[in-house]
């Protein structure tokens, strides 16, 4: 999960005599973190399920801004890309410090220690909301923009007909199209196949390599990412009437919800359902006492609009983000 730069991080530039020092987080970190935290995302933060993770991750690099003591502010980034580009997981500002240039400050410290400690690393990504219109303009000017993908995002309670009983997931499976089917292999061929479908502009990027977007994370679209990748999500793959589609999920429990963020890579709604019920069905059967936001990013605009009203009136699930809501993908040279 990378950072959506909403209110938990300050991007102003003010502040500039603040004595701030930076130091490199550890596990004992995480209650201050936290309290720093508190409220980000209207309990749906995804920092406590990931942050000692990302303290083990040799490839992630977190630190924190401090005022004497006291931490103030996060900064978190995986290097990927084998150790061309880093990602940016995750900024934080605590709340009575935020309008004073912290993350600004925290975010050049962190570039500074990457170009002197990790050379290789010719380029840093980042998303944004696209509602965040303040922060979205803030980011166009700092980075380049690369592309955007429609972004849903609904709550289904354990109480629904369809969370009771997932096999009648089945019953909304009226396309005709065969089963998907978890990802074994990808090569060259498979990810040219998958490229017809990423959003315009996904191959707009320094290098010109297709990305794409795992749970908020920027990727380049290759053999060597999707293995990488398949150890930590579900990928499945639909094969049919020589196209292929591709469809990536992970899950991580939030202070409020069982989270489930979903990609889908595909031409038609009907390519697009057959995936979406598939990690609806199996999140379900494996999380069914828990309420499960489900964010789904599709790659064609024209399907957004159908897909919030299944969403709404056929799973009967809640609306947490507003339609026409949008995640950006940025890109900058080190």
């Amino acid at each position: 999960m990378a950072d959506k730069n909403t209110s938990g991080a300050d991007n102003t530039t003010s502040g500039a005599d603040l004595a701030l020092t930076f130091r490199m987080a550890c596990h004992g970190d995480y209650d201050s973190v936290m309290r720093m935290s508190e409220g980000i995302y209207e309990g749906k933060d995804y920092l406590p399920a990931f942050f000692h993770s990302f303290i083990d991750d040799p490839d992630v690099i977190v630190f924190l801004a401090l005022v004497g003591d006291q931490v103030v502010g996060l900064r978190a980034s995986k290097i990927t890309e084998s150790g061309t580009a880093f990602i940016v997981k995750a900024a934080r500002v605590a709340p009575d410090w935020r309008g004073k240039g912290i993350d600004s400050r925290l975010s050049t410290h962190q570039d500074d220690w990457i170009r002197q400690n990790r050379p290789t690393v010719k380029y840093k990504r980042s998303t944004a909301f696209s509602l965040s219109q303040g922060v979205t303009e803030s980011m166009k000017k700092k980075m380049r923009y690369i592309f955007s993908m429609p972004f849903i995002e609904y709550q289904g309670e354990p109480n629904l007909w369809w969370r009771q009983d997932p096999a009648q997931l089945a019953q909304l499976d009226t396309t005709g199209l065969p089963d998907v089917v978890p990802l074994q292999d990808a090569d060259d061929d498979f990810c040219t196949a998958v490229q017809k479908w990423l959003p315009a502009g996904a191959c707009g990027g320094y290098d010109g390599k297709p990305v794409i977007l795992v749970d908020w994370d920027p990727y380049t679209l290759s053999p060597a990412n999707l293995k990488y990748l398949r150890a930590q999500n579900k990928i499945y793959v639909l094969k049919h009437e020589g196209e292929v589609s591709l469809s990536i999920s992970n899950t991580y429990l939030s202070p409020s919800a069982r989270m489930l963020c979903v990609q889908i890579y595909a031409r038609d709604l009907a390519t697009v359902l057959k995936h979406l019920l598939t990690h609806l069905k199996d999140a379900s059967r494996t999380y069914h006492g828990d309420a499960i936001c489900t964010s789904v990013f599709v790659s064609q605009f024209e399907l957004e609009d159908a897909m919030h009203d299944f969403c709404r009136h056929t799973l009967q699930m809640d609306p947490v983000q507003p339609s026409k809501t949008q995640a950006l993908a940025f890109e900058s040279v080190m």
